[in-house]
């Protein structure tokens, strides 16, 4: 689960090109046609029913051709970034960019909600749980 804003393109900018970082492509235009990864589908190179592609080209624009392409753009400067430890570790880790924004947290005194599954401000969280039902733990340590 991700907050849309500000995570949910860097997430898919991030995980897209990891079979290029793995190995199992050999560059990009292989990316774009690799049937086992999100990116093809994205682009309209395979098709899975489970992936919303019009969602995240929704991000790019209404015109699908120029979203597309906006998108691919998008990723292929993701990918010249690399390894993004902001978008490593659990769910709150990842949202406060890192352990540097967790201990700033913890300086200020100021608590937020965490899940491993969920990638998003504290708040966002707590909601998506609270609508899960789950209980939320209301004792925090700062």
């Amino acid at each position: 689960m991700c907050e849309k804003d500000p995570y949910l393109l860097e997430l898919v900018c991030y995980i897209h090109p990891n079979p290029l970082r793995a190995g199992l492509v050999g560059n990009y235009e292989e990316l774009c046609r690799y049937p086992y990864g999100g990116h093809s589908v994205i682009l309209g190179q395979t098709k899975k029913e489970w992936q919303d592609a019009d969602y995240v080209l929704g991000q790019f624009g209404e015109n699908r051709a120029r979203a597309r392409h906006r998108y691919q753009q998008f990723v292929e400067e993701g990918i010249e970034q690399g390894k993004r430890p902001d978008l490593i570790g659990g769910g709150l880790l990842r949202s406060q960019g890192g352990w540097t924004g967790v201990k700033a947290l913890r300086e200020a005194g100021t608590c937020q909600k965490g899940d491993e599954r969920i990638l998003g401000q504290g708040d966002f969280v707590a909601q998506v749980l609270a609508d899960a039902g789950e209980k939320l733990e209301r004792s925090a340590t700062p």
